[in-house]
C-alpha cells in the first residue's frame, strides 16, 4: 500500500516518504505523516498542537488522507496514462461544445436587433459588440525605454527588422542565465520590435494559406511537433540537432503556446532566428494559435506576468501573428506538414493554398473553407475507414486510412506528418514514445524511405507533457534530401544540466554526447517510476472537475435507480452511473477505489454524502469580493421565507390525498412559480439537499411539505437581547414563528409590496409593514400593550395564555421602558436554513459553477473591449459584461437579484476599479475529503 510507513509516495506531483500513519489529534479518520523532497512555507515538522508524530524537516511535513497517497512506481501507469487522454479529449470537447452553443444564442440576438450574422462568429466577440460599438484594437503606443538586465543582448530598433549577428545565440544564452528558475526578461519594446517584424516577414513572405519549402543539399530540415510552453525541450533539441541557420531549417507544427509557462520565450527565439537567417524557422498553425485557447489555457497569462504594462498591445500583436501563420506545409512536394489532420473530404494541395486563412479558428464550421480550416488543426486519424465524429467533441472528426491515400494519391505525396496529441504507443520496455505510425502504405502510395512504415506519423516534441506523462519527444529529421528521413526521441534535461554538459562538449563532444544519452535513459527511469503516482494525482483533479460539473445529473440519475430512496447505491450501480452520465471511457471502478467511497460495513455508496464533497469555491487569497457569497446565501433564504404562505397554499392543494406528501416534479414546478427568486437550474440544484431532508421514508420518494417548510426559519437575532433563563428560554426560537407568522398577516391582508411603507417583497419589507399597521398610534413605538394584542392575531399565538404573552412582551423589551422601538423591531430577524446542510450554500455552489465553467472564458474575451491594459474595469463595467454573458444563456443562469448581490459585494479599489482576473481566478474546484491538510 501507498500509504505505509517508509513508503516512497508522490502527493500532488511532489516526492516523498510516509513518516507516520494513524489517527491526528481531534480530526475524525486515518491520517498519513509525509515528509516531501521541497520544503514550503506553511508546512510542519512532524508536529501538531503540541504532539510529535514524527520527526521531520522543518517546512516539509503535512498531514493528508491516505488515499490522495501513490506510491512511487510505475505500476498503474498506463491505466492512469489513457485514461488523462481521456480527460484532454473532454477539456478540449467542452470548450469547443461551449463556444458553439453560445455562439448560435449570440447570433440569434444579433439577427433579432436586425444584424445579419457572420458566417462563424465566437459568442464572446458577439458579447464585445454589445459592449462597444467596435471592437478592441491593439494599442500602438511605444513602451516606455528599459534598462538591460545583466547578459541581455542589445539591439538597435531602428534597423527595420535586422538583429545584429549573435543576437538570437545570445538570447538563448540569457534565457538560460538564471538555470532553472524563471528567465529574465528582454525589454518590452526589443520584444515588440521582434515580434512586429516576424509579422510583416510572415505577411510579405508567405500570403497563401500553404508553405513550400525544400530540405538544403548539404544540411537537414528538423520538424518539431507541440511544445506547449516546455522551453526545455526546444534548447534540448538544439543541443542535441544544432541551432536554426542557412543549412538548417526548423518546421515547428503549431501549439507553442499555452500550458507551460515559457512559450513567449519559444517564439521570440525561433522569430529572432527566423530574423536573423530568414527562412530558417517556419511555423505552422495549431488550434492553440488561437484567441480563445489562449485566454484559457494559459498564454494569455503568461504575457500578462511578464509584461503587465503592456500585456494587452502584446497579446493583439500576437494574434495577428498567429493569423498569419499557414495552415500547411509542404516539403519537397512530397510531405504535407499539418497541424492536427486532414479534412472530411479529401482536397486538392490548389485549394488549400488559396484559402482565407488570416482569421481566427472557426468555432462552427460552416462551408468548404470552414472545414477545411477546422480540420486542419483539430481532426485525428482513426483505425478504421471514413470519417467519424472526435471524441474531442464539437465538430471534430476522425479520419481513416483511406482518406489519407486518397489524399496522398490525389496530390501526389507520400507522407502526412502530423502533431496535435500525445502518442499512446509505447516502446519495448514500457516507455511512451514520441511518435506513432497510422494507416499502413497504400500501393497507390509511394513511400520515402524503408524507415517509413505508414502513410500518417504523429510527432510530439514536449517531453514528460505537462510534467505528468513521462513521455519522450521526439522530432523528425530530414538530412540532405527527403528520402533520408530519421526520428529522432529525446528526454529533455533541465537547463541547468543542460548548460553543465554544452561546457562539457566543448572539450570531450562524443563522449560527452555519450553521458549525455546514459542521463536521458536513467532520467526516463525515475521519470516512469514516479510518474504513474504523478499522473494518479492529476487524475484525480480532472475527475474531481468533472463531477462538479455534472453533480445535479448525476443526483438525478442515482436517485431515479434507488429503490429504496435511501440516497444509497450498490458499487457496480454507482460505476454504471458515473459512465452513464459522465463519460463511459473512463475506469469507474479503478476511480471507485481511488475515492475510497464504499462504506466498509454497508458495501453501499452514499451517492448524496459523495456528492456533497465536491463543489467550487470562491477563495481569494486577499479575501477580496467575499461577501457576495454571504448575500446570495441570506437572500435564497429570504425569498423562501416571503414564500412559505403561498407555497403552503400551493401545496394543500396538490396534496389530494391530504397525507402531507408532494412528488418532486410538483414541488419543483411550485418552487419555479412562486417567485423565490430561483430558476430552474438552480431549483434542481437544491433537490439534493432538499431530498435527503425532506423525504418521508416508505413514500416512494415524495417530500413532506412540512419538513421542507420548517427548513427555512425566521431567529430571532437582536443585538440587544436578553439572555433567555429560566421560564423564558422558550422564547428565542418561538419568535422565529412570530416573525413568519407577522409575514403572512402582512400577505393576507390585501396589501400588494408596491404599496407597503418600504416597497420591497423581502421580510425586511413585510416586517416594516406590520410594525407600520401594527403601530395604531403612528407614534413610531409599539407599546406593550400594542404588541401583546398584534400577538394575540397571529396563528402561533391564539391559544396562548396572557402570562405567556406577557413573557414574550418582556423578553422583547429589552430596556424595560415600555415599549419596542421600530429598529430593534426590525432587526429582529435573522434567517437561517434548519438543517446541516445549507440550501442557501446549494444555491451558492450553483452560481459558482456557474462562473467557473460557463463565464470565465467568455468574460476574459469580452473584456479585451474595454482596452484594459492592467486588468482592471470599473464596476459598472463588471456589472455590464456579468450581465451580457449571463443573458447570452438561455435561460439566464443566474438571476437578476444574484448579479445585484454579486456587484454589490465587489471590492472596489480607491479609483473605482475591480480586477476582473483576480476575481475569476479565485474560483476553484474542491474536493472536501483530499484537500484537506493538516500541518
Amino acid at each position: 500500500m501507498a500509504a505505509e510507513v517508509g513508503t516512497k509516495i508522490v502527493w500532488k506531483g511532489e516526492h516523498g516518504e510516509v513518516k507516520y500513519k494513524g489517527p491526528v489529534d481531534t480530526s475524525p479518520g486515518m491520517w498519513v505523516g509525509l515528509e516531501l523532497e521541497k520544503a514550503k512555507e506553511g508546512r510542519g515538522n512532524g508536529k501538531r498542537n503540541g504532539q510529535t508524530y514524527f520527526d521531520g524537516k522543518e517546512k516539509h511535513c503535512i498531514f493528508v488522507r491516505p488515499p490522495t497517497v501513490c506510491a512511487a512506481t510505475n505500476d498503474g501507469f498506463k491505466s492512469a496514462f489513457s485514461q488523462m487522454q481521456v480527460f484532454e479529449s473532454i477539456a478540449e470537447g467542452e470548450l469547443l461544445q461551449q463556444t458553439q452553443a453560445s455562439a448560435s444564442t449570440a447570433n440569434s440576438i444579433r439577427a433579432g436587433e436586425g444584424a445579419s450574422a457572420p458566417p462563424q462568429k465566437r459568442a464572446s466577440q458577439a458579447i464585445i459588440e454589445s459592449l462597444s460599438p467596435t471592437a478592441a484594437k491593439p494599442v500602438d503606443a511605444a513602451p516606455a525605454a528599459e534598462a538591460l538586465a545583466k547578459g541581455c543582448p542589445d539591439l538597435d530598433l531602428s534597423k527595420n527588422g535586422e538583429l545584429p549577428e549573435g543576437y538570437p545565440e545570445k538570447l538563448v544564452q540569457f534565457y538560460k542565465s538564471n538555470g532553472n528558475g524563471v528567465p529574465p526578461q528582454i525589454p518590452a519594446q526589443h520584444m515588440l520590435y521582434i515580434l512586429k517584424h516576424s509579422i510583416k516577414y510572415y505577411h510579405q513572405k508567405l500570403p497563401s494559406a500553404l508553405n513550400h519549402i525544400k530540405v538544403p543539399e548539404i544540411g537537414n530540415l528538423v520538424v518539431c511537433g507541440d511544445t506547449h510552453g516546455q522551453l526545455e525541450d526546444l534548447l534540448w533539441i538544439f543541443f542535441k540537432h544544432g541551432q536554426p541557420g542557412s543549412d538548417r531549417i526548423y518546421l515547428m507544427n503549431g501549439d507553442i503556446a499555452d500550458r507551460g509557462d515559457l512559450a513567449l520565450e519559444i517564439y521570440l527565439i525561433l522569430m529572432a532566428f527566423n530574423l536573423r537567417h530568414p527562412g530558417c524557422v517556419w511555423i505552422n498553425k495549431g488550434n492553440h494559435e488561437d484567441n480563445l485557447l489562449n485566454l484559457r489555457y494559459g498564454f494569455d497569462q503568461e504575457i500578462k506576468d511578464k509584461y503587465p504594462s503592456v500585456h494587452r498591445q502584446v497579446y493583439n500583436e500576437f494574434q495577428v501573428l498567429f493569423k498569419a501563420f499557414p495552415m500547411a506545409t509542404v516539403i519537397d512536394d512530397r510531405v504535407f506538414v499539418v497541424h492536427g489532420g486532414l479534412t472530411r473530404k479529401p482536397v486538392r494541395l490548389g485549394l488549400i493554398d488559396g484559402l482565407d486563412h488570416r482569421r481566427e479558428i472557426p468555432d462552427a464550421p460552416k462551408g468548404f473553407q470552414d472545414l477545411v480550416f477546422y480540420d486542419s488543426v483539430w481532426s485525428d486519424p482513426q483505425d478504421q475507414k471514413g470519417v467519424t465524429p472526435n471524441p474531442r467533441g464539437g465538430d471534430t472528426i476522425q479520419f481513416g486510412p483511406d482518406v489519407t491515400a486518397k489524399f496522398l494519391a490525389m496530390n501526389k505525396l507520400s507522407l502526412v506528418i502530423r502533431s496535435h496529441q500525445v502518442p499512446e504507443n509505447l516502446d519495448a520496455d514500457g516507455y511512451p514514445r514520441g511518435f506513432s505510425w497510422h494507416h499502413p502504405i497504400d500501393g497507390k502510395v509511394t513511400p520515402l524511405c524503408a524507415q517509413q512504415t505508414g502513410m500518417c506519423l504523429t510527432v510530439f516534441s514536449a517531453s514528460n507533457y505537462c510534467g505528468n506523462n513521462a513521455n519522450m519527444g521526439a522530432v523528425v529529421m530530414f538530412n540532405n534530401s527527403v528520402q533520408n528521413m530519421e526520428i529522432m526521441e529525446h528526454i529533455a534535461q533541465d537547463i541547468e544540466y543542460l548548460v553543465e554538459v554544452e561546457q562539457e562538449t566543448k572539450d570531450a563532444t562524443d563522449q560527452i554526447r555519450n553521458v549525455v544519452a546514459s542521463k536521458e535513459k536513467s532520467s526516463h527511469q525515475r521519470m516512469m517510476a514516479a510518474s504513474a503516482g504523478i499522473l494518479k494525482s492529476a487524475l484525480m483533479d480532472e475527475i474531481k472537475t468533472l463531477i462538479v460539473r455534472k453533480k445535479t445529473e448525476l443526483f438525478e440519475w442515482f436517485w431515479a435507480v434507488d429503490p429504496e430512496k435511501d440516497l444509497h447505491v450498490s458499487p457496480e450501480i454507482w460505476q454504471e452511473g458515473c459512465a452513464t452520465v459522465l463519460n463511459d471511457a473512463l475506469d469507474w471502478e479503478e476511480i471507485q477505489g481511488m475515492l475510497a467511497l464504499v462504506d466498509g460495513q454497508s458495501g453501499m455508496i452514499n451517492y448524496s454524502h459523495f456528492l456533497s464533497r465536491f463543489h467550487v469555491k470562491f477563495n481569494n487569497k486577499l479575501g477580496l469580493h467575499s461577501g457576495f457569497q454571504r448575500v446570495i446565501t441570506e437572500r435564497c433564504y429570504e425569498m423562501l421565507l416571503v414564500s412559505d404562505l403561498s407555497m403552503r397554499e400551493t401545496f394543500a392543494v396538490l396534496d389530494r390525498n391530504d397525507d402531507g406528501l408532494i412528488c418532486l416534479r410538483e414541488f419543483q414546478e411550485v418552487l419555479a412559480d412562486l417567485g423565490t427568486g430561483m430558476n430552474k437550474p438552480q431549483i434542481q440544484a437544491l433537490m439534493k439537499t432538499i431530498i435527503q431532508h425532506g423525504c418521508h421514508p416508505g413514500s416512494g420518494g415524495k417530500l413532506k411539505i412540512e419538513d421542507f417548510l420548517a427548513r427555512v426559519q425566521a431567529k430571532y437575532s437582536s443585538t440587544n437581547k436578553k439572555v433567555a433563563e429560566g421560564e423564558q428560554v422558550w422564547i428565542p426560537e418561538f419568535l422565529g414563528k412570530v416573525m413568519k407568522d407577522a409575514i403572512h398577516s402582512v400577505q393576507r391582508s390585501g396589501v400588494r409590496p408596491e404599496q407597503m411603507v418600504m416597497p420591497s417583497a423581502t421580510p425586511m419589507g413585510y416586517l416594516t409593514q406590520f410594525f407600520h399597521m401594527t403601530d395604531a398610534d403612528q407614534s413610531g413605538f409599539l407599546e406593550n400593550d400594542e404588541f401583546k394584542k398584534a400577538l394575540q392575531k397571529l396563528p402561533c399565538c391564539k391559544d396562548m395564555g396572557d402570562d405567556k404573552l406577557s413573557a414574550i412582551v418582556g423578553y422583547c423589551d429589552a430596556d424595560g421602558n415600555g415599549r419596542l422601538n421600530y429598529l430593534e423591531f426590525l432587526h429582529m430577524l435573522h434567517m437561517e436554513d434548519n438543517s446541516n446542510s445549507s440550501l442557501g450554500e446549494d444555491i451558492l455552489d450553483h452560481v459558482n459553477r456557474t462562473i467557473y465553467f460557463d463565464f470565465r472564458v467568455p468574460m476574459r474575451r469580452a473584456f479585451q473591449s474595454f482596452n484594459s491594459e492592467d486588468g482592471r474595469i470599473t464596476a459598472a463595467q463588471f456589472e455590464k459584461l456579468l450581465s451580457t454573458v449571463n443573458e447570452q444563456k438561455s435561460p439566464p443562469p443566474i438571476s437578476g437579484e444574484q448579479i445585484k448581490a454579486l456587484i454589490e459585494t465587489l471590492s472596489v479599489s480607491d479609483d473605482g476599479k475591480v480586477d476582473l482576473h483576480d476575481f475569476l481566478d479565485s474560483f476553484e474546484i474542491i474536493d472536501e475529503v483530499f484537500d484537506e491538510v493538516l500541518v
